[in-house]
């Protein structure tokens, strides 16, 4: 198995000026992750990976995937909101 931690950037406002959030879910695949997968977990899905890294001495993948960005009526507040009820983890707080 393959520890992976997706990461996920969460910003304040359409320009990508102010980042609000980062978001990140810790997972084991059985299989190495590739850009441009996209991983699901029950009612959580991951987003397109977009780049990963391989930490060779703690032997586990980090994995940025596609950012959460508001648009007109959805404010950051309210993806974050929905963000952690699907299972995703602010940062700040402990996996």
């Amino acid at each position: 198995m393959y520890t992976c931690i997706f990461v996920k950037y969460l910003w304040k406002e359409q320009d990508k000026k102010r980042r609000f959030k980062i978001l990140e879910k810790k997972i084991s695949l059985p299989f190495p992750p590739a850009i441009g997968l996209e991983v699901g977990e029950g009612n959580w899905f991951s987003g397109n990976i977009e780049q990963i890294v391989w930490d060779n001495i703690d032997k586990k993948f980090t994995i940025k995937v596609l950012d959460l960005t508001p648009k007109d009526g959805v404010s950051a507040e309210l993806l974050l909101d929905v963000a952690i009820k699907q299972g995703w983890v602010s940062r700040n707080e402990s996996l």
